[in-house]
């Protein structure tokens, strides 16, 4: 099976991009190809569909992929995701969009996390997407792509065996939940 993964960064960021590609080395499967779409921001609106949006269309124009796999760069990812969500794309009939039914998120601000349900929908760091579908994308200052993919696209839900991925929040700001809506109030031990 031929993965693409795709990584959205600001530029911004190089830590996080180099911890993610060691994890992505440290996966059981190995992605046949890894597409970062790495660009300093243009200004300060929220620019994640704009990242999305150009990455799908590289991925889907130049490559014959299966499936196109949504990976931040300041997310952990277990060594078996990328085995584990492609053994349930292949499972559940390969669909055009594959997700998680739920999403911890850890703030390593106050070393709390949340567990955040969404039965009808997947966080985008763990969103698999079939190329070259035809589909209206959302305004690129659109900071939720996640909810635009699965009105549009709906998709299939799973819910995992164990633990695949965590969000990572690193306090408040660009990097750290503002756009997650994420208040302290919502973390527990």
């Amino acid at each position: 099976m031929k993965i693409g993964v795709l990584i959205p960064t600001r530029g911004d960021r190089p830590e996080f991009l180099q911890n993610c590609f060691r994890m992505l080395k440290a996966q059981t499967v190995q992605p046949y190809i890894i597409h970062v779409v790495d660009e300093a921001p243009q200004n300060d609106d929220c620019d994640i569909t704009y990242r999305y949006k150009k990455g799908y269309e590289f991925l889907s124009n130049n490559l014959e992929l299966d499936v196109i796999a949504f990976i931040e760069d300041d997310d952990y990812y277990a060594p078996d995701y990328l085995e584990y969500m492609s053994a349930q794309w292949v499972a559940n009939g390969k669909p055009d969009l594959l997700g998680c039914d739920y999403t911890i998120y850890y703030n390593v601000l106050i070393r709390k996390y949340f567990f955040f349900n969404h039965a009808d929908r997947s966080s985008a760091m763990n969103t698999w997407i079939k190329p070259g579908l035809n589909f209206p994308w959302c305004p690129d200052s659109e900071p939720y792509t996640d909810l635009h993919l699965w009105r549009v696209l709906k998709g299939t839900i799973i819910h995992p065996s164990h633990h695949i991925c965590i969000g990572i929040k690193h306090g408040v700001g660009k990097t750290g939940g503002f756009m997650h809506v994420d208040r302290f109030q919502r973390y527990t031990n």
